[in-house]
Order: C-alpha cells, then structure tokens, then sequence
C-alpha cells in the first residue's frame, strides 16, 4: 500500500503488480449502505500500532471499509486509526461500509496481500 498525505492517493499492490485504488474501492460500495458496527467486534482487527498523529486527525464522521467474508469480518481496509481513536474515546458503535470479499470485485486481490498492506490512509 501507498501512504499518502493524500488519502485519495492510496492504493493496494498484490505481488503481480496489479494496484487497486481507494477509488476503485469507494466505487464498488457506492450503493452499500452506512452501518453502524460495535467497536468490540473489530477490536481483534486493528492494528497493533497507529501514529499519534494521524489517529488525533482521524475523523469519526467518515466511515472505516471493513472487509468480510462468509460473515465474518477479516480487516480494516481503510480506518484503523479512526477505529483506534473510537476505541481510545470509547465509543461503543463507529460507522463502517462493509466490502464483501468476492470473486466478482477485486476485493479478492486486496484480501491476498499480505496483511500489514491492509491498514487504509485515514482521512
């Protein structure tokens, strides 16, 4: 993944090359709706270290994209500090769009990087 001061500027990279954008995310959930998830049930998902920095900046009112498959969450595709500020704040409820990991969408080549390549540019 690409780190960005430009969110917009992040993308995720398999081992062929292939790059996915966040765009090319935010396209494909256009039409999925906004929910609200329980923190505790992503507790387990998040990063084991964020910056300081960009968690203070994070800001709650976008949502994360959590990645799910067969019903189960598998990660954080884009929000760990904006999970990391909620859980800090102890929120109980932050906003997501879930991307369900499919062969129809290129959800399957972001789930196939390596893990540390999951954590999305916050906002």
């Amino acid at each position: 993944m690409s780190i960005s001061k430009n969110w917009e500027q992040t993308y995720w990279e398999d081992e062929r090359g292939n790059r996915t954008t966040i765009q090319e995310v935010l396209e494909d959930l256009r039409d999925e709706p906004v929910i609200p998830l329980e923190v505790t049930s992503l507790t387990h998902l998040r990063r084991t270290t964020t910056e300081p920095d960009r968690k203070e900046k994070a800001d709650l009112s976008f949502p994360i994209i959590v990645v799910a498959k067969d019903d189960k969450f598998q990660s954080i595709l884009d929000g760990n500090h904006r999970l990391q500020k909620a859980i800090d704040k102890g929120e109980t409820r932050i906003s997501a769009k879930i991307l369900k990991a499919t062969t129809n969408n290129k959800t399957i080549d972001i789930e196939r990087q390596d893990t540390r390549n999951l954590a999305g540019d916050d906002q």
